[in-house]
């Protein structure tokens, strides 16, 4: 069997065998040493720039602890900084592909396809292999059909997906939503339960929806920054991934409530991860 795919950084379970990956990746200590957040004070913006060097440096160790505990060989190293490349998607692996190679169970090849053979493939570089199956992990586009064209014109999609405020209201559309189907992060179930408890508060008028142009400025700027440094998707507007920890925050603080969940533990706050536990006080205050 073969299985055409593109080169990107695994993530193992547990950094260095020991600490849980989300310890790295869902705190606010790891939200900070990502691409700046275009949603950030002066002098937050003046601290990430100050640092970028120490931010630069953070991340090549952590290549260099993946590809330790993966054993990457060389030729298997992807060519996207892994600060960049965890936002085209996320591999969170164990070791059995790794054991798996190590023992000749299965073998990779890092190549482009060039035509179909009776037998299998060959590669650009011609290296023929032999394959009862061929496996393409395509991915998919969204199709947005069911809406009728009037509404897909109100849309104004673009090349890299729809943009939209809070990722969930089309400012041309003002009585319309999306829950969930225009966002993406690495807790997309806390992601969607978010956006619709916003909605419901905004709804009832518990939170301020602004003006159409509002909303369109916000969104430009999402847009820019997105454009300066994301990998271009056909959905790039709707992933936050990692960056969901400033995306919640957002909704959190839109619905007045307060965007630091862990207390007094200082700590916490910054080294530990966030999870749905942490809102829970915001999701029991609906009532019936």
């Amino acid at each position: 069997m073969v299985h055409a795919f593109s080169a990107h950084w695994p993530v193992p379970r547990y950094l260095l065998d020991l600490v849980p990956f989300k310890w790295g990746t869902y705190s606010r200590f790891g939200h900070f040493m990502l691409p700046t957040h275009y949603d950030v004070a002066p002098m937050e913006w003046y601290m990430h720039s100050l640092l970028t060097p120490i931010k630069w440096g953070w991340w090549r160790i952590v290549e260099t602890m993946f590809r330790v505990q993966f054993r990457l060989p060389a030729e298997m190293i992807p060519s996207t900084p892994i600060e960049i490349d965890v936002f085209t998607g996320g591999q969170i692996l164990n070791y059995e592909f790794r054991d798996m190679l190590k023992s000749g169970q299965v073998s990779a090849k890092k190549g482009s396809l060039q035509r179909f053979t009776k037998n299998g493939v060959t590669l650009q570089d011609g290296t023929k292999l032999e394959a009862d199956i061929v496996v393409f992990g395509t991915g998919f586009t969204k199709n947005y059909g069911l809406l009728d064209r009037l509404l897909q014109n109100k849309l104004s999609k673009e090349k890299d997906g729809l943009y939209l405020y809070r990722n969930v209201i089309p400012p041309r559309l003002p009585d319309f939503a999306f829950i969930g189907s225009e966002v993406s992060t690495f807790n997309n179930i806390l992601t969607h339960g978010l956006q619709a408890e916003w909605l419901a508060r905004l709804i009832d008028g518990k939170v301020a929806k602004p003006a159409a142009a509002k909303m369109e400025q916000q969104i430009e700027r999402e847009q820019a920054w997105k454009r300066t440094w994301m990998p271009a998707t056909s959905a790039r507007a709707s992933i936050h991934q990692l960056h969901m920890m400033k995306y919640h925050d957002q909704l959190v603080e839109d619905m007045g409530e307060k965007k630091l969940r862990k207390g007094w533990n200082l700590l916490a706050e910054v080294f530990a991860p966030y999870g749905a536990a942490d809102y829970r006080g915001i999701f029991t205050m609906r009532k019936s």
